[in-house]
């Protein structure tokens, strides 16, 4: 299990870091016998981490562990001068707390000296470098309605499948990963709308997982997707799947690639024939689904809100605040319409 971090047997990873720090070491091998309790993602995340930790540590002849708030600041500071984004540094601060709290040790941000490192570096970022953050280009209701009009034109399984994924996509806010893991058991029509059982989301695993009722349209437009592509028999089947080449879906278990569903993304886009848009931080020149953060849906005056952003921080409160703003952009609707 100690490959998460290192190379090697857990042995020696409890030998590397010292007899002083014996707890310590038991104490993280514990964790990492428990990985199941956090996503890949963040195991990954943290894996970076900390081999970018190990190997400025050793480039100055310095011990990885204990991870001291001097040599913390330092570190942070200089990924800073490397011209790092500051969300990134975020990145590499909650890591290396991590990597204390589940070894017992007090955390960096216990430490006033890297707290005002931290601080500084936002700062910096943002007045003197004009450091941003990247933003993801909105789909919006028109460009939907109007892929609508042309995929439905298409005889091609693949269009139609991109316009069902498009429309739940925009449904229900949900993530690339999520809406690639949808099975066609998880279904349930009543009448003329469709309500959609996830499982789990990032933020949401128990056992209850999460509802979501589709408009009318969503669930026409997936009800055309259900009856070409033969799916609806097969309830254990992934609601999107691949098209083989003899225009056909495939049933099967497996979900799109993240590849696959950017794909769906950037053919819209051309298909549309837009422009693509400066980038912003070096991304965003088109839609591109972006897997764990997907782009931000504009907000709709006549009392439709959604958005496409799924907020890493924090979502249910920013969820919050954004129908604040469409309460508000309700009223002044109907103001000037008044």
């Amino acid at each position: 299990m100690s490959e998460l971090i290192i190379s090697g047997s857990s042995g020696g990873f409890l030998r590397n870091i010292g007899k002083e720090y014996q707890e310590a070491a038991e104490n993280f091998m514990r964790f990492m016998n428990d990985q199941g309790a956090y996503a890949p993602n963040t195991l990954r995340d943290l894996r970076l981490v900390f081999h970018s930790w190990a190997r400025w540590c050793h480039a100055r002849q310095l011990a990885w562990f204990p991870i001291s708030p001097e040599m913390a600041r330092e570190y942070f500071l200089q990924l800073h001068d490397a011209d790092l984004a500051s969300t990134t540094i975020d990145k590499h601060y909650a890591m290396l707390n991590m990597l204390l709290s589940h070894c017992g040790l007090p955390p960096l941000s216990d430490d006033k000296s890297v707290s005002l490192a931290m601080r500084r570096i936002r700062r910096e970022a943002a007045t003197e470098k004009g450091e941003r953050t990247g933003q993801a280009i909105p789909l919006r209701w028109d460009d939907l309605k109007l892929l609508d009009v042309l995929l439905s034109r298409s005889e091609r399984l693949v269009d139609l499948r991109n316009r069902a994924f498009l429309f739940v996509a925009y449904n229900t806010l949900m993530r690339m990963s999520e809406i690639s893991r949808i099975r066609v058991g998880d279904l349930d029509q009543t009448g003329d709308t469709v309500t959609l059982h996830i499982s789990h989301t990032k933020t949401i695993t128990t056992a209850a997982g999460l509802d979501k009722v589709l408009s009318r349209r969503t669930t026409a437009v997936l009800n055309d997707w259900l009856d070409v592509s033969g799916l609806r028999e097969h309830p254990d089947a992934v609601l999107f799947p691949p098209i083989h080449r003899s225009n056909k879906a495939r049933i099967t278990t497996t979900p799109l690639t993240a590849p696959a569903m950017e794909k769906i993304f950037s053919d819209a886009w051309v298909l549309l024939n837009k422009r693509d848009a400066a980038p912003n931080k070096g991304r965003y020149r088109t839609w591109t689904g972006i897997v764990l953060v997907s782009g931000p849906l504009s907000i709709w005056l006549k009392s439709r809100c959604l958005w496409w952003r799924s907020c890493r921080k924090e979502p249910g409160r920013n969820r919050k605040h954004l129908c604040g703003i469409c309460a508000v952009a309700v009223c002044l609707w109907g103001l000037i319409a008044a």
